[in-house]
């Protein structure tokens, strides 16, 4: 079911210790012809909850299934298309840094939160990095 007024998205802060997993996209046509680094993201498929969606995000790009999740913040802004988007961003604490590339990512790393790449580096002007940032600004991380 695809709709062209909303879109719901899920955005996964992946976090272990002081480092944080960022990924670029194979097909940067499938993500707003965006290229750079993403926090793990996608849309929510039909009906599908939107922690079920970071899981599946977190294994399908990552191959992580071994996480704790919790929902961090819920943004909503009108995008680039024009449509409403509501983006549910997720922490997801792994129980390892072991990472399995899936079939759409072209590059995986993990980069230590004092040291992630400058905004320009990052995909929609550094919306990624912003999240992150923010989200660690409120959390205790352990390094």
């Amino acid at each position: 079911m695809d709709c062209k007024d909303h879109s719901l998205i899920v955005h996964v802060a992946v976090l272990h210790h002081s480092s944080a997993l960022l990924l670029k996209y194979r097909d940067p046509s499938l993500y707003d012809n965006q290229t750079g680094w993403f926090l793990p993201n996608d849309s929510l498929k039909h009906t599908e909850h939107p922690e079920v969606a970071a899981r599946r995000v977190l294994k399908e790009q990552a191959g992580i299934d071994k996480a704790s999740f919790k929902l961090a913040q819920i943004e909503s802004f009108v995008g680039d298309n024009g449509s409403w988007h509501i983006v549910f961003d997720y922490l997801a604490i792994p129980n390892s840094t072991h990472i399995m590339k899936g079939k759409e990512i072209s590059g995986a790393e993990w980069f230590q939160i004092d040291k992630l790449p400058e905004s320009k580096e990052f995909a929609h002007n550094g919306w990624g990095r912003g999240v992150l940032m923010k989200l660690t600004s409120e959390i205790p991380i352990s390094k």
